[in-house]
């Protein structure tokens, strides 16, 4: 099955790192790029915690999503923020329109030339969300967490993040390794304090 709202929800799905037409295929990064790169022991930008943390304290206060499991989803999906779609459209979880039209917190739809695995992969474009501010990307995140059907198995866990993950995991991506990813970085970068905060 499809799962249409996010970038991972289909294995092997690319992102062009540069505007279409003329630069896409001048540099492109995979996904899996963008992710790796987020990984790595010194890929740390103290700016993009400082400005993430709030955000996603917020999404908790509002939703019931762990801040620490909304951050560092947010650090994987857009590599620290660094991701074209991050950069360009303030999407940091990777967010597709749906039918054409980009739900009811995005302003808009970019489309961009993807390769979508069903499981055949195969070049396609795909239309992303367009979000006028950090703030709404996150919240659209937060709303969508809440309240898809997709991830009501998860919700009872939102006071373990680990556990939260791999739920959501279960149903966000064909990775099997994830939540595990997920979960590095919240260890990496001791992201569990922003459940609590003081």
């Amino acid at each position: 099955m499809k799962r249409w709202w996010t970038t991972t929800g289909v294995i092997c799905v690319f992102l062009a790192a540069t505007a279409i037409p003329a630069q896409a295929a001048e540099e492109v990064a995979t996904q899996d790029a963008v992710r790796e790169a987020a990984l790595e022991p010194g890929a740390v930008d103290p700016e993009y915690l400082a400005a993430v943390e709030p955000v996603a304290q917020a999404v908790a206060e509002e939703y019931g999503i762990p801040a620490s499991v909304t951050a560092a989803q947010s650090i994987l999906e857009s590599g620290w923020g660094e991701s074209r779609l991050a950069v360009a459209h303030r999407n940091f979880f990777g967010f597709k329109c749906v039918a054409g039209r980009p739900g009811p917190i995005a302003s808009g739809c970019h489309e961009y030339p993807t390769t979508e695995c069903t499981p055949e992969c195969q070049p396609a474009t795909a239309a992303f969300r367009v979000y006028p501010s950090m703030k709404d990307s996150f919240r659209d995140y937060g709303r969508l967490i809440s309240t898809s059907k997709y991830y009501a198995h998860a919700l009872p866990f939102a006071d373990d993040a680990k556990v939260f993950i791999r739920e959501v995991a279960k149903s966000y991506a064909t990775d099997p390794k994830y939540a595990g990813k997920v979960i590095r970085l919240m260890d990496q970068h001791d992201l569990y304090r922003l459940d609590s905060p003081e």
